[in-house]
């Protein structure tokens, strides 16, 4: 009898142990999952494709370092596109589980390509260029999982919020800054087991070869990815926009370019509010023009909203009116909201354009940097190959260190209490625009560095990989306060509708600018010739200086100039009031007036 009660008490026990196990996992199980995956995302970018130059280079026998600097910075840029589509597909179609399923089997089908080119097969150089492709197909999946990890989280936020609107705004404002920093430490967390991870098998398994680092990996990812599909059940559920940003991009551009011929209005009456009042104009020769101001090669969007030059307008403007929602559908005219959402893009873009050095030494890094090490003898790890993935390492650890300080600062701005939220956002891009001129600064220390310990090691005063690391260091330090300040100004500068789009315009910046290193290669193929040994990287190093330090000016130039001072304005709709004014005019979903529209605003500024 003592017997049964005993275990009767052992079941409830385990019984109880297996509630709470189970809410724990419903709880925050799923986002685990999630983490998991980057974590692998995490070890793979440290462990695998950081030494990819190297493992071309020298244990696949491509004796050409141009040829495999080419294909390592051609599968980085095809990496960049890839995200732009995927990205597109998870929004428009898909979502976003859909997307980083596929990506996390691509980046495993790349690892097994590496492991099978290891086994010294006679195709093995055709399977690493194949694995590269995966790769960068798959390497995708990891801000989409970052992105995703970050919905998750605010969605278990939700229900919170929902119950404390009633609290002061000072009470509001500390709960989301609360959740803003438990947001950032489960992104911060996956970082911090790849390193270890990756630190784990530099140091305790020194001898692995790389056919354990790709078969590992490979197990790692698949592991993850299992675990990843595992927690599907208790992941909330992704709304898809009525419309994709790009999408809509590709719209005002298409229409604008239809209207190209047309003059530009001399009355405000002639474009298309929808809904939103008159303003936010300015005039500009004969004709009026929509803010924000832009370059004249961008000028021409506005033309997208206009309803109808003044010569060419109907004698019944009652019918014109009632045809512009055909025409809207038809997708032959733009509201005055989306050109302006669009037109705040522009100012990027320029910015965009004085940054590409910053790319040009990313994608050396990636790659001659790597070549440096290579033929350095190794001091951090004696008992291993090389410093290569110590090296990575301490680049992916100042990134986020850099990351991290900037994260610190920003909280500062979230603290102010101040009345006008516009001066508090051009407090916000001022600081923003100065980190991003810092980090070019640390491209162009980086690259006088490099050319200097370049120097040496052709003169055999230095053949250790020691002299390497403050390049290294930074090199990381650029890659974080570069990359995090371009998605900062994009969200303080652009319209919030194309929100969105943030991660794939960054992706096409450093793609982009990843790209030109092939022409470069082969301009100045008598600094960069077959072997290391034979090049002049020197040179080719205190080039990137100068051409980062030239477009620095031009940065600061024109960040303060244009992206600083202009600021996309916020629509407002025409309120209850100034409704009636107009009520001599039909007031429907399937009408138009001149200064006035019902709308519905769908998500990422579309209409149902």
């Amino acid at each position: 009898m003592a017997r049964q009660e005993k275990w009767s008490t052992f079941e409830k026990k385990i019984l109880s142990l297996k509630a709470r196990i189970r809410y724990l996992i419903r709880r925050y199980g799923a986002l685990t999952f999630i983490a998991a995956l980057l974590v692998s995302y995490t070890f793979m970018e440290i462990a695998v494709l950081a030494i990819m130059m190297d493992y071309l280079t020298e244990k696949l026998r491509m004796r050409n370092q141009r040829i495999a600097a080419i294909v390592i910075n051609l599968g980085d840029a095809l990496s960049s596109l890839f995200f732009v589509v995927v990205s597109l597909i998870s929004q428009t179609y898909t979502g976003s589980f859909t997307m980083i399923t596929l990506c996390a089997a691509a980046s495993i089908e790349g690892l097994m390509l590496l492991w099978t080119s290891t086994l010294r097969i006679p195709s093995a150089i055709g399977s690493a260029f194949a694995a590269i492709v995966f790769l960068g197909i798959g390497k995708s999946g990891q801000k989409l999982s970052e992105n995703f990890l970050e919905h998750q989280l605010e969605e278990k936020f939700k229900p919170k919020k929902q119950g404390e609107k009633d609290g002061s705004t000072q009470d509001r404002n500390e709960r989301s800054l609360g959740h803003t920093i438990f947001i950032s430490i489960w992104l911060f967390f996956p970082l911090v087991v790849g390193y270890i991870i990756a630190f784990c098998l530099d140091f305790i398994f020194y001898d692995a070869k790389f056919r354990d680092v790709f078969r590992f990996s490979a197990l790692l990812m698949g592991a993850t990815h299992l675990l990843f599909l595992i927690g599907s059940l208790g992941y909330s559920r992704q709304e898809l926009p009525v419309e994709s940003d790009l999408s809509k991009i590709h719209r005002i551009f298409i229409t604008a370019l239809r209207k190209l011929s047309l003059k530009y209005p001399t009355s405000p009456n002639s474009y298309y509010w929808k809904g939103y009042k008159q303003q936010h104009t300015y005039n500009c020769g004969e004709g009026v023009r929509l803010l924000p101001r832009v370059p004249r090669l961008f000028r021409w969007l506005d033309k997208a909203a206009i309803v109808k030059s003044e010569e060419e307008e109907e004698e019944d403007p009652r019918h014109h009116r009632k045809s512009l929602e055909t025409q809207e559908k038809k997708k032959k005219i733009c509201t005055v909201k989306d050109v302006r959402d669009v037109k705040s893009l522009v100012h990027m873009f320029y910015l965009a354009l004085t940054i590409f050095p910053y790319s040009l030494l990313i994608a050396s890094g990636n790659t001659f940097f790597v070549a440096q090490a290579s033929v350095l003898e190794p001091v951090m790890n004696k008992r291993g190959n090389n410093d290569i993935s110590i090296l990575f390492l301490i680049e992916s650890v100042a990134t986020n260190m850099s990351e991290f300080a900037c994260f610190l600062i920003s909280l500062s701005f979230r603290k102010k209490q101040k009345s006008r939220v516009s001066s508090l956002t051009l407090e916000r891009k001022a600081a923003t625009i100065i980190r991003i001129g810092f980090g070019i600064t640390c491209a162009v220390i980086c690259g006088i560095i490099a050319w200097q310990v370049e120097i040496r090691r052709l003169s055999s005063k230095l053949n250790t990989t020691v002299a390497l690391v403050p390049q290294f260091v930074l090199l990381g330090m650029t890659e974080g306060l570069v990359d995090g300040g371009i998605e900062r100004l994009f969200d303080d500068h652009v319209a919030k509708s194309l929100s969105n789009f943030e991660d794939s315009f960054s992706e096409l910046v450093v793609g982009g600018g990843k790209l030109l290193i092939i022409p470069i290669v082969w301009i100045f193929s008598g600094w960069i010739k077959e072997t290391i040994e034979t090049s002049h990287l020197d040179r080719y190093y205190l080039m990137l200086a100068i051409m980062n330090a030239v477009l620095l000016l031009a940065f600061a130039y024109y960040s303060v100039t244009y992206a600083y001072k202009e600021v996309c304005p916020e629509d407002e709709k025409v309120s209850t009031e100034e409704r009636v004014d107009d009520a001599h005019q039909p007031d429907s979903e399937d009408s138009y007036q001149e200064n006035t529209l019902p709308l519905k605003m769908g998500k990422s500024g579309s209409f149902p």
